[in-house]
Parts: structure tokens; C-alpha cells; sequence
């Protein structure tokens, strides 16, 4: 890299308890706590070049456009920096459809921002709160491979599956008919919100009992279990929505039987989009080719 331009390269995460709805949206701090798995291999790539301008451009058509601008203007102003920035954002993976792209996008600016700022007496846990005001999950890819965020912070949480296997289902790349900040806000009227805090804790405390464990098919229940409650807000909220298509139930369905003929399967979970993500041991190496043969003739498998 030449010094005209700072780069810098964050990947995604999947939440298996999931974050939906905040306490604070000022800096996105969590209702309930989450617990992810960090996706190395979706990664977003962030460059910042110094400009001669009175503000920052980036080039992209996207609703997270005026956010990015906002968030480095907000580190500009953190860290007392004058200096204005041409952004480039280019992810290895579909944008606004349900794959975390945010997480990934902020937190490669983040990181970015502070390189080219010249900060360098800053911890990860500092990085990582920074970026959750851009994004609130972005946090959670600062840490792998397994990240515990809660209103208190984020940090990287020892689980024995070390590394996973990720495939993604992506059953359709159309934009989100809603966005996740505005779902964030839309669940809070969901009755079902009332007691949402106290299910994610308890399915929380008892995913990392069954994955320490080496509980496989427990984790997968509780991980099901979960999705479907997130996708349960968004369709009993006042305004009501879904993310849902018809080729989503399809893959579900499908992945639901595979699990009863077998007693064996990936986790399965979906984010707040219709695309569903498998998570395998390194074991089900085999499994895991079956299925992505299988799907692959229906729909792109990342």
C-alpha cells in the first residue's frame, strides 16, 4: 500500500441470539445481549484517500451513504482530525440483503479512520465501541471467532468450535423492503417485545451451556428457536412486515426434515433478511458439500 491512501479489510458476523431493539439509539446499545459467530470469509474493504475539500465523497449508491459520511465525521470529530476523505466501500458479498453487510462496512471504516488518523494507543475494545455507534453489530466483528455483546460491551467469548463452516443460502439479493435500523424500531410495538430481553438471556445462558458442552443438536433447537422469534416480532409489530419469501420456507423446510430423518445438520438461522445461513462443525465437512450441492441448484451458495 502507497501512502496516499489507508486500507483496511473487517468481516462480517452472524448473530445466533440475535440483536433487535435498542436501549439507547444514540449509541445503538443492544436490548438484549447477542452472541455471533465471525464470517472471515465475507469481509468488507474500506480505503480512505486524503482529498483537498471542505468534506468527505464516497461514490456509492446506497442508504448507507449519508451514515458513513456521518460516522467518519463523527470520528473526525472524536479525534480532532481536519483532514477530509475520498471513501471507496466494496464488500466480496451481496449489500442490504439480510448478510450483515453494515457490520462488516462500518467496521472496516472504523478501522480505517483510525489508521489514517495515525491513532495507534487504541485497544479493540475501544475500536469496537467506536464502530457500534455506525452500526451496532459491526462491534461484534472485532473479535473472532465468537463475540458476547450486552449493553455493557463486547468481548470475545471461549466456545470449543474454533471453526465453523458457513454457507449462506441467498435466496434472493433484492434490497431489504425493510432496513434493520427501522425494524429495530418497529418491533418495540410487537406484544412480544415486552419479555424479549429475558428469552434471549435464558436461551443465551443455555446456548453456551449446550455448545461447551458439545450439545450439537440442543444448539441447533435453541438457535431455531431464536430466528423464529426475531422474524415473530417483525410480523406481530403494528406495523407489520416480513422478511420471509416463499424460497426462504423452502430452504427451511427442507433443512427441518434433513434434521429429523438424520438427528444430525448444520445450525440454521436466518438474519433480518430471507436468506438463511448454516453453520457446520469440521466434521460435517461431507454434510456440508451435500447440501450446498443440493441448494446450488436453486440458488447462489456463498
Amino acid at each position: 500500500m502507497n501512502n496516499s491512501h489507508f486500507e483496511a479489510k473487517m468481516p462480517s458476523n452472524i448473530a445466533l441470539i440475535k440483536y433487535m431493539g435498542k436501549k439507547n439509539s444514540l449509541n445503538n446499545s443492544p436490548s438484549n445481549p447477542s452472541l455471533s459467530y465471525t464470517l472471515s470469509h465475507l469481509t468488507t474493504d474500506v480505503k480512505l484517500i486524503p482529498i483537498d475539500n471542505d468534506h468527505d465523497k464516497l461514490d456509492i449508491n446506497s442508504d448507507d451513504k449519508k451514515k458513513f459520511i456521518d460516522h467518519l465525521e463523527f470520528l473526525r470529530k472524536k479525534f480532532n482530525v481536519q483532514q477530509h476523505y475520498e471513501i471507496t466501500s466494496e464488500n466480496n458479498f451481496p449489500s442490504h440483503c439480510g448478510l450483515a453487510s453494515s457490520a462488516s462496512s462500518f467496521a472496516a471504516l472504523t478501522k480505517c479512520a483510525i489508521n489514517a488518523f495515525g491513532i495507534t494507543n487504541i485497544s479493540t475494545e475501544e475500536m469496537a465501541t467506536l464502530s457500534q455507534k455506525g452500526s451496532g453489530s459491526s462491534c461484534r466483528s472485532f473479535y473472532s471467532p465468537w463475540a458476547l455483546w450486552d449493553e455493557k460491551g463486547v468481548k470475545e467469548i471461549d466456545l470449543p468450535y474454533p471453526k465453523l463452516i458457513h454457507h449462506v443460502i441467498v435466496v434472493s439479493q433484492q434490497k431489504k423492503c425493510v432496513s434493520s435500523r427501522e425494524a429495530h424500531k418497529r418491533v418495540e410495538s410487537s406484544l412480544l417485545f415486552e419479555n424479549r430481553e429475558n428469552r434471549t438471556q435464558t436461551r443465551l445462558h443455555d446456548l453456551i451451556h449446550s455448545l461447551s458442552t458439545e450439545d450439537w443438536e440442543k444448539s441447533y433447537k435453541i438457535v431455531w428457536q431464536e430466528f423464529w422469534d426475531m422474524h415473530a416480532l417483525f410480523e406481530t409489530c403494528d406495523n407489520f412486515f416480513t422478511y420471509l419469501l416463499p424460497e426462504s420456507l423452502t430452504v427451511l423446510n427442507y433443512l427441518r426434515q434433513y434434521w429429523q430423518k438424520n438427528h444430525d445438520g448444520p445450525l440454521v438461522t436466518m438474519d433480518a433478511g430471507p436468506n438463511v445461513h448454516l453453520l457446520f462443525r469440521e466434521d460435517q465437512e461431507p454434510i456440508a458439500k451435500s447440501l450446498k450441492h443440493h441448494f446450488q441448484e436453486m440458488f447462489t451458495v456463498l
